[in-house]
């Protein structure tokens, strides 16, 4: 990024964007809606295992990062992280005239705290991942959606943090 003079952002929706993920709604879909969502055009840069394993580790990978999903932008400096690459997006990107992070260092840390529970939640998903047989796949995540399982207990608590919700976020 070119920093700017106080006067201006250091962004706009002229910058472009390149968001490198493989094709599963996953880490990097928080980012992904939020640019459609915000109206920002974006390059969806979808990579597949071999094409990942030549990215993996070379010169152009972000320091932050040990994986995938990356942002590239305007062509230059690559940045890693889903969590900090969803909140830089939900910072520029506006809905009906708002953000969707908010500036409310309040409201920020509930929004974070929900973020942090939702890749909490992902992690027991992710376990499944490595199986291979697909019936005993979708056993194994249908046994997560039962009362008292990880996804289940996270869902619940999710649906009650919309409810108890005043701050639109």
């Amino acid at each position: 990024l070119k920093l700017s003079d106080s006067s201006s952002p250091c962004w706009s929706t002229s910058m472009s964007y390149e968001l490198t993920y493989f094709a599963l709604p996953a880490l990097a879909e928080s980012s992904r809606l939020a640019f459609t969502l915000g109206g920002i055009a974006f390059k969806d840069n979808v990579v597949d295992g071999e094409a990942w394993g030549k990215l993996k580790g070379g010169p152009e990978h972000p320091l932050t990062s040990g994986g995938l999903p990356w942002l590239c932008v305007d062509g230059g400096k690559k940045y890693g992280q889903s969590a900090a690459v969803a909140r830089y997006v939900g910072k520029i990107a506006k809905y009906e005239g708002k953000a969707l992070y908010p500036e409310d260092p309040l409201a920020a840390l509930e929004v974070d705290g929900a973020m942090d529970a939702v890749k909490d939640m992902f992690d027991s998903v992710s376990k499944t991942f490595a199986i291979q047989d697909a019936a005993e796949k979708i056993a194994a995540r249908k046994k997560l959606l039962e009362e008292g399982q990880p996804v289940h207990t996270w869902l619940t608590r999710f649906s009650k943090m919309a409810e108890q919700s005043s701050s639109g976020y």
